[in-house]
């Protein structure tokens, strides 16, 4: 095929684009310990929509195919080509193609125009290397917007994913997730966003996401103890893995804000209400003031009757000293809290607190075993309603922006010790544990993993399949896979194009949804696109549940 045109240009931006990791929104904003006011909701009508259908929808928005041309293809360029007249071509290190490479340094960017021959995916590949560092993929970039965060400025258009360059000399081709594109002219744009790298050349070439990660994906239990509506929700879960997406929503603790407005505006709940036990500690209790009284269990047992499944993360407010989630702010030493020593997981806080007094465990190992109590005292709540719930602790970050990152090993012996006292001492057989891990490092091991989430925070229409293939890849397919956490649901005809079915996408709350009157902000989901997300035929809502 030949080229019509190809078009680069480099320029220095201001930041970063593309994070598979962010912070936890903590509308406490506490810098020390002193109570502070969450937002209060209102209950009158949304301002989107006065009238809504009813939440008994028979009628489905069916799915739309896009259209898929498989053909052979193969373009390889070579970067220095690419680039503005004047830009510097370097050739220092060997061996490279053509006449040498370009650099991009930290938020430098390049883009090029390529005429393809089908509607199809792609792979563009980079041979790249440097001292380190992360580019973006996106598509169909028009003009330089703000990023997530507001530091720094990205293309807009469809982020797919970043290459990992890791550290060398030697010229390594690079591959992100396969991307769909269409016939014609389309404007592909690399952003470093972090560190720098070298780029000899780009190859694109056809692609196919055909696979059968979802026919691998098994129910195995983790734990010894079985609970039969545990077993129900994963036999569920299988059932309808690769085929259709639950849809989630988080929930501002102690409210149920979010799926309120999404049901205003949508005639539908979510099919699972996603809360978080951050307040369940004494420190995080400390948080809560006046009428911010701690009832997100009782909210979650009646959403259970309704019909509804619950899910709970933990974003563990630290045990000691001052009272925050972050490593940054935190005087609390993980690596000193945690024990091998298995005899003492299931020990009860009597029991425990003669251990401390006679110096045989130290302060910060007493104090998390007391925070786990804690949490699952309230999680007991449920298991006496024969509620199973999906349970998402202890988030995972590219760069260990929580205490209990520390570092591998301890995280996975903190996971360990969690989910032996849980099941054993306090006998939560109803807990299915997610993991959410993004780095295969920190992954506990399929023995204590039901099922593995990947949290991606990326404001752009794409299914996010790079996330999908990097989660599916540390347990080689056995296990099934969410989007545990992100700023919107994917469109579902876009999942369906990619092949990228997650088991469901936890969409977040907060700013994300609504303001502090409990109103769509429209921010980052229209109604519009809430309506087709919750009245489509590759979702399932809440009335559509069927778990038997």
């Amino acid at each position: 095929m030949k080229i019509k045109k190809f078009i680069g240009t480099v320029f220095l931006a201001t930041a970063i684009v593309f994070t598979c990791a962010c912070s936890k929104i903590d509308y406490t904003a506490s810098t020390d310990n002193e109570s502070l006011p969450l937002p209060s909701f209102t209950d009158d009508n949304s301002r989107e929509e006065s009238n809504v259908p009813p939440a008994n929808i028979t009628t489905e928005l069916m799915k739309e195919n896009y259209k898929i041309e498989l053909k052979d293809y193969k373009l390889t360029k070579e970067a220095e080509e690419i680039v503005k007249e004047g830009t510097e071509i370097f050739t220092d290190v060997a061996p490279f193609t053509g006449e040498g490479y370009i650099r991009l340094g930290a938020f430098q960017s390049v883009d090029f125009l390529i005429e393809l021959p089908t509607d199809q995916h792609y792979n563009i590949t980079i041979s790249a290397c440097g001292n380190g560092g992360a580019v973006t993929l996106t598509t169909g970039g028009t003009k330089l917007i703000d990023s997530e965060n507001g530091k720094y400025k990205r293309w807009n258009g469809n982020q797919h994913g970043a290459y990992k360059v890791h550290q060398s000399r030697l010229f390594t081709d690079y591959n992100v997730a396969p991307v769909y594109l269409e016939k014609g002219i389309n404007k592909i744009t690399l952003q470093t966003v972090s560190g720098s790298v070298y780029i000899d050349s780009i190859t694109v070439t056809e692609a196919n996401v055909k696979s059968d990660r979802y026919e691998k994906a098994g129910t195995s239990i983790a734990g010894d103890e079985i609970n039969y509506g545990r077993l129900q929700t994963m036999s569920y879960l299988k059932s309808i893995y690769g085929k259709q997406t639950l849809t989630a929503q988080y929930v501002t603790p102690n409210t149920n804000a979010e799926i309120d407005v999404i049901y205003r505006n949508t005639g539908r709940y979510p099919a699972i209400r996603c809360g978080d036990l951050t307040y369940c500690t004494k420190a995080g209790a400390s948080l809560l003031s006046g009428a911010n009284e701690n009832t997100d269990i009782e909210l979650a047992k009646e959403w259970a009757k309704q019909g509804g499944m619950v899910m709970y993360s933990w974003y563990w407010y630290s045990p000691i000293g001052k009272t925050s989630l972050y490593a940054k702010d935190c005087e609390f030493d993980v690596t000193k809290a945690v024990t091998d020593n298995e005899k003492y997981y299931t020990l009860t806080e009597e029991e425990l607190k003669l251990l401390l007094d006679d110096g045989s465990i130290n302060e910060e190992c007493f104090k998390i075993f007391c925070d786990m109590d804690s949490v699952a005292s309230q999680l007991k709540i449920l298991y006496n309603e024969d509620i199973p719930v999906l349970f998402k602790p202890m988030a995972v970050t590219d760069n260990e922006t929580y205490w209990w990152e520390t570092d591998e090993e301890t995280y996975k012996t903190l996971w360990k010790m969690m989910q032996i006292r849980f099941e054993e001492l306090h006998e939560l057989s109803n807990l299915i544990w997610i993991c959410p891990v993004t780095k295969g490092r920190m992954y506990p091991g399929d023995d204590y993993v039901d099922i593995i989430g990947c949290d991606i925070f990326n404001n752009s229409d794409n299914a996010n399949l790079q996330g999908m293939l990097n989660t599916d890849a540390l347990t080689l397919n056995t296990k099934m896979t969410a989007l545990t956490e992100c700023f919107f649901t994917p469109d579902p005809d876009i999942l369906y194009r990619e092949n990228c079915m997650w088991l469901w996408c936890g969409a977040l709350d907060g700013k994300y949804l609504i303001n502090s009157e409990g109103y769509m902000t429209g921010n980052y989901i229209s109604v519009s696109q809430m309506k087709k997300i919750y009245n489509h035929e590759l979702t399932i809502a809440r009335d559509e549940l069927s778990i038997d």
